[in-house]
């Protein structure tokens, strides 16, 4: 974990200075971009002044008095009539003067004898990168994005205008800007995302299996205490039977008890050959048409043995003749655990261990409920896991594995059922139910042609 994590930390310190790195790449690479763009405007404006003057020399060399022809970037020439007096008395080979007729840049040649020739620009040509006054042109502060167009300004007599760059063409490069900074972003955020999910699958990895290792040890404390205890049961009756210091009774007593310990410790090796059998469906089940019913009060009048000896009332109201689809050694495994874990957790003043057997909606419907120390509401789930066990100190104090219901529900599962508990509340006793579907109640006289083939079978 601590080597994901210094891994992790890494990475994304590789990937800050990347996102960074790139960042800037974006901004250089549009000042850059930008700078292309002055020169070139610059340029333009060079040529154009260039122009301009070339023309305008052209036009006021003409001789007094004739009309000159328009030259680019010149199209047109008009004679009018000039009534001020400033022309009256200027010679005819007096230089023009720029002037604004309807909005246009006019170059006014005096033709004497109140006559003057007014020379129109080309409106488009060059023309169509200039602007007097554009929205886009205000100057913004270079090194943030939403900066305006540049700009070059024109000398006189054109200094009331400004070269910039097309709006489409400096749009296109701000869009594709801004969208070289999206993509990084969003590989940025990707990426983290992708870390973010990777250190949190990889903690709630770890947080499980130690959940699970802490479970695993749980129960190899909890076999290793209950196959003492047997054993050391035997131990101390067949030591105290071979003293020879008891009687013809008190042998028989002693091997009584030897006996009923080593059932208990058969009973446990069961439990733990049960967990390799079922667990994860690795055992094929062998699934054949069956009396429920009957496996039912087999297993009720092999657990009430046990019952009388731990002083619990078992209550039984088995309805007859339930018929299902089942494994019968599987689920008389799930019957007995179910009836072990009440008996186990029956209240200690008057224990009652309640089994209900009935079919609802096509389903045979075991019920196993006691009066006991009940369960949490939070533990509900964790009880069918493997090694659980619930973390109140009356639980811990009695015996178990662990694995009873563990297995248990993997049985059910495999019949396609379902294996649920429910508590009212700690104190007031806890029911586990066991569905199976596809069952049916058969009528009396069907269930004992049934019963009677099976016999002679």
């Amino acid at each position: 974990m601590v080597a994901f994590v210094i891994v992790a930390l890494v990475l994304n310190a590789q990937f800050t200075w990347w996102v960074v790195y790139s960042l800037r790449d974006n901004r250089e690479r549009l000042d850059l971009e930008r700078s292309l763009v002055e020169s070139q405007m610059r340029l333009a404006a060079t040529r154009l002044e260039l122009q301009l003057l070339e023309a305008e020399r052209s036009i006021s060399t003409v001789p007094s008095g004739v009309i000159p022809l328009a030259v680019p970037p010149f199209v047109e020439v008009r004679v009018v009539d000039v009534m001020e007096p400033a022309h009256a008395g200027a010679p005819p080979a007096a230089a023009g003067r720029w002037v604004q007729r309807n909005g246009r840049l006019v170059l006014d040649l005096p033709l004497g004898r109140g006559r003057s020739a007014l020379a129109f620009l080309d409106p488009q040509a060059p023309y169509r990168w200039l602007a007097a006054t554009d929205p886009d042109l205000q100057i913004v502060e270079r090194g943030t994005v939403q900066e305006g167009r540049p700009s070059v300004h024109l000398a006189a007599p054109l200094d009331g205008f400004s070269v910039t760059p097309e709006y489409r063409h400096w749009k296109e490069l701000l869009r594709r800007y801004r969208q070289r900074v999206v993509g990084v972003l969003l590989e940025g955020a990707a990426f983290l995302a992708a870390i973010v999910t990777a250190v949190g699958l990889l903690w709630r990895v770890m947080r499980r299996e130690g959940a699970y290792e802490r479970q695993h040890q749980n129960f190899i404390s909890a076999v290793t205490h209950e196959l003492k205890t047997p054993i050391a049961g035997i131990r101390l009756a067949l030591e105290t039977v071979l003293s020879g210091r008891v009687d013809d009774d008190g042998r028989k007593r002693f091997l009584g008890n030897a006996l009923a310990d080593s059932e208990r410790l058969a009973d446990l090796v069961e439990k733990v050959l049960e967990v390799t059998r079922y667990a994860g469906g690795a055992h094929r089940l062998r699934m054949s048409l069956g009396d429920l019913s009957q496996l039912v009060e087999e297993e009720v009048v092999a657990a009430e043995r046990r019952a009388a000896a731990r002083g619990v009332t078992v209550e039984a109201d088995v309805v007859p003749g339930v018929q299902a689809t089942f494994d019968p050694e599987a689920i008389a495994i799930v019957i007995s655990n179910l009836i072990e874990n009440a008996l186990k957790y029956a209240d200690s003043g008057e224990p009652r261990v309640g089994i209900r057997l009935a079919v609802e909606g096509g389903e045979a419907v075991l019920e196993v409920r006691d009066n006991g120390v009940g369960i949490a509401a939070y533990e509900l789930e964790s009880i069918f896991k493997a090694f659980y066990r619930a973390g109140d100190e009356v639980t811990r104090r009695t015996p178990g594995t662990g694995i009873g219901l563990f297995v248990a529900r993997e049985i059910v599962e495999g019949h396609g059922g379902k294996l649920t508990a429910s508590s009212p509340g700690p104190g007031r006793g806890a029911t586990l139910r066991l569905a199976l579907p596809g069952a049916e109640v058969l009528p009396e006289d069907e269930e004992s042609e049934y019963s009677g083939g099976n016999e002679t079978r």
